[in-house]
C-alpha cells in the first residue's frame, strides 16, 4: 500500500515539475560520419506532453525512427525526458547543418539547437566495392516508379512487344526502404504461355542501395528469366509475392510483404511467307554438317551430324531434314545439347546424330542441309545452309546375301532381290472329298457353340468386374504408393546417385497419374494429364505446380550440367506436389 501512495505521489510531483519548469528542447548528433554509414540523429524534451515536430533532413536518407521516455530523480529532483531517434546515412561528402526542431507544449513554441554534421568520403570505396555487383544487377530500371510503397518488387523486361519464339529477359528485383533479415514466402507466377528458362537464382542475396524520388532503399536481383511466347497476343504474368522479415536498425523485427505489378507483353505472330522446311526456330543460328567418317565398308554403320549453333529457342524447333540416297537405311535421330544460359538468354548448340548404314557400295553426296529460322533484329526469315558431304563406301556383296534382308524397325525389306526361288523338294497332295458339313463333328460343334458363347461372355463380365475393383485400388492407393516410390528416390540423396534419384522421383510423379487417372504410363503426357484433372474439377494452380515439378525433374535429370535445384530441393518438390494434389483431386 506504502508503494503504491509513493508511486501516485511521484507521478503528480512529475506534473506538477513539468508544467513548472521551461520546456527544454535539444538535437544531438555526432559532428563527423562517414558517407554511406548510417548515425542517430536524437531530439529530446523534457515534457511528456509536448509535440515534437520533424527535422529538415532532406540531404539524408532515413531508415527509421524510434521513441522512448525516462524518469529519473537527482537529490529530490524529478526529471522526465521524452526523445525521438532518428537512423540516418548521408549520400555524399560535405558539411551539413540540419535546422533547430520546434516543439509546442500548452500553446507555446520552443526551437532546438541546430547541428552541423561532416561527411567524409570513405562513400567512394563502397561505391567500388558496390560496382562489382552492377552487372549481376544491370537489370534493375532506372525509372522505378515506388508510388509510396516502402517493400515492393519490381518487373523489368529488356523488351516488352516481341514475336512468337523470341526470348524476352526478365528480371524480378525486391526494393526495400529497410533491411530485410529473413525471407519467408516466395510465390512465382506461371507463366502461361511462355516456354520458361531460368538464368538466375541468387541463393546469396546482396543488396546495394538506389534512390528513387525522395526516399532510398536496399535493392537486389531475386531471379532472372529468359522467357519465350508460345502464342500470339497480350500474354499476362501475374505478380510475384515476397512475405519478409524486416527490421528499423534497433533489433526491433516486423513482417512485411511485397508485391510486383502485373505486367504485360505483347507478341506478335510470325509473318506470312515462311520458307520450306521452317521448323519455329526464332533468333540467330548457323549450320553445320559433319561425319564420323567420310570412307565406310558395306554394312558398317555411319554417324552423321547436323549441329544448330547460335542463341535463340533451342527447345522448341524441330530437326533440319536429312535427304538420303535409298542406298542408306537411317535410323531416328538421337538430339543433344550443349545449351548456355547468360545475361543475354539462351545460346549454344543442339546437335541431331542420325545412324545410316550403307547397303549398296558406291560414291555418294549428302545434300546440303538447309536451316530456315526467323530472324526478330531484321524481322525477316533466313536460310542457313551447310557444305555438300562425300561418302564413299567400299566393298561387294556376295551371290549368297543377294537375297539378305534387314529389319527397321518393325518392318522388314528385301534389300538383295524382288524374286522368290521355285521349291524343288517333294509333296504330297490330299484327298479333298472329305465333308464336314453335317458331320458328326459338325453337330458337337454346333451343340456347344451356345455354351461357349456363354460362358465366354460370364468369364468376360467377371474379367471387368476384378479390373474394376483393381483399377479402384490403385486409385485409392495411389498416394501411399507414390511415397514409397520418393523413399527409394530419397535413399539416393545421401550417396549423391543423381541419376537413380530422377529415375525413382519420375517414377513416382508418373506413376502417381497413372494410377489416379487410371491411363497407362506409356499413354500419359502433358496434355492429357491436364485434359484429365480439369475434367476432375482439379484446381488450375494445383495442376501447374505438378506440371511444374515434372518439367524440374525431367530437365535437371537429362540436363544435369544446368541444375538449379539440389537433390533435397526436388525431393521436397515433388512430395509436396503429391500432396497438394491427394488433398484436392476428386
Amino acid at each position: 500500500m506504502y508503494k503504491i501512495f509513493l508511486s501516485i505521489t511521484l507521478l503528480l510531483m512529475s506534473s506538477v515539475l513539468a508544467m513548472a519548469q521551461d520546456l527544454e528542447v535539444q538535437m544531438t548528433a555526432p559532428g563527423s560520419v562517414a558517407a554511406g554509414r548510417p548515425f542517430n540523429l536524437k531530439i529530446s524534451v523534457n515534457s511528456q506532453s509536448a509535440r515534437i515536430g520533424k527535422p529538415q533532413v532532406n540531404d539524408f536518407d532515413v531508415l527509421g525512427q524510434s521513441s522512448g521516455t525516462s524518469m529519473s530523480i537527482v537529490n529530490g529532483n524529478m526529471s522526465v525526458e521524452r526523445s525521438i531517434t532518428y537512423t540516418m546515412v548521408a549520400s555524399k561528402p560535405g558539411s551539413y547543418t540540419i535546422p533547430g526542431v520546434v516543439a509546442e507544449d500548452n500553446g507555446k513554441k520552443y526551437t532546438s539547437n541546430a547541428v552541423t554534421i561532416e561527411v567524409t568520403g570513405q562513400e567512394q570505396q563502397n561505391q567500388a566495392n558496390g560496382n562489382q555487383n552492377q552487372g549481376r544487377n544491370s537489370n534493375v530500371a532506372d525509372n522505378v516508379q515506388t508510388n509510396g510503397e516502402d517493400c515492393f518488387l519490381d518487373l523489368s523486361f529488356n523488351k516488352q512487344e516481341v514475336y512468337i519464339g523470341e526470348q524476352v529477359i526478365m528480371g524480378c528485383t525486391l526494393f526495400s526502404a529497410y533491411q530485410v533479415s529473413e525471407f519467408e514466402d516466395f510465390k512465382v507466377p506461371s507463366f502461361n504461355g511462355f516456354w520458361v528458362k531460368d538464368i538466375e537464382n541468387p541463393k546469396n542475396i546482396t543488396f546495394e542501395r538506389k534512390r528513387l524520388g525522395n526516399k532510398t532503399y536496399l535493392y537486389a536481383l531475386l531471379q532472372k528469366k529468359a522467357l519465350f511466347p508460345q502464342r500470339a497476343g497480350t500474354l499476362t504474368i501475374e505478380p510475384y509475392k515476397l512475405d519478409m522479415i524486416v527490421g528499423d536498425g534497433f533489433f526491433r523485427m516486423a513482417r512485411a510483404s511485397a508485391k510486383s505489378k502485373t505486367k504485360n507483353i505483347t507478341v506478335k505472330p510470325l509473318p506470312e511467307g515462311k520458307p520450306e522446311g521452317f521448323g519455329g526456330a526464332v533468333g540467330s543460328f548457323k549450320v553445320n554438317l559433319s561425319s564420323d567418317k567420310t570412307e565406310v565398308n558395306l554394312d558398317e554403320p555411319l554417324t552423321i551430324k547436323i549441329t544448330v549453333i547460335g542463341s535463340g529457342n533451342f527447345q522448341l524447333f524441330e530437326a533440319p531434314k536429312l535427304s538420303l540416297n535409298s542406298a542408306f537405311e537411317q535410323f531416328e535421330p538421337k538430339t543433344t545439347e550443349n545449351i548456355t544460359v547468360g545475361a543475354q538468354g539462351v545460346s549454344g548448340s543442339k546437335t541431331f546424330s542420325t545412324v545410316v548404314i550403307a547397303r549398296q557400295p558406291g560414291e555418294y553426296v549428302i545434300p546440303a542441309v538447309k536451316f530456315a529460322y526467323f530472324d526478330p533484329s531484321s524481322k525477316s526469315y533466313k536460310i542457313a545452309e551447310t557444305k555438300e558431304l562425300a561418302i564413299t563406301v567400299t566393298g561387294e556383296r556376295s551371290a549368297d546375301s543377294q537375297a539378305a534382308t534387314t529389319i527397321i524397325g518393325t518392318e522388314i525389306e528385301d534389300l538383295g532381290s524382288d524374286i522368290r526361288f521355285i521349291k524343288q523338294d517333294g509333296f504330297t497332295l490330299k484327298n479333298g472329298n472329305n465333308k464336314f458339313f453335317n458331320s458328326f463333328y459338325f453337330w458337337m460343334i454346333f451343340i456347344l457353340l451356345p455354351v461357349l458363347l456363354a460362358g465366354a461372355i460370364l468369364f468376360r463380365m467377371q474379367q471387368i468386374k476384378n479390373n474394376a475393383n483393381v483399377i479402384g485400388m490403385k486409385r485409392s492407393k495411389a498416394g501411399k504408393t507414390s511415397r514409397k516410390r520418393l523413399k527409394k528416390a530419397e535413399a539416393f540423396i545421401k550417396d549423391n546417385k543423381k541419376n537413380e534419384f530422377y529415375t525413382e522421383v519420375l517414377n513416382a510423379l508418373w506413376g502417381y497419374l497413372s494410377d489416379k487417372l487410371s491411363i497407362p504410363v506409356s499413354e500419359l503426357n502433358k496434355d492429357n494429364v491436364k485434359e484429365k484433372l480439369s475434367d476432375k474439377q482439379m484446381d488450375a494452380e494445383v495442376t501447374d505446380k505438378f506440371i511444374n515439378v515434372l518439367d524440374t525433374c525431367e530437365f535437371e535429370h537429362y540436363a544435369p550440367e544446368s541444375m538449379s535445384h539440389s537433390l533435397q530441393e526436388v525431393y521436397d518438390m515433388a512430395a509436396e506436389a503429391i500432396e497438394q494434389m491427394e488433398t484436392s483431386i476428386k
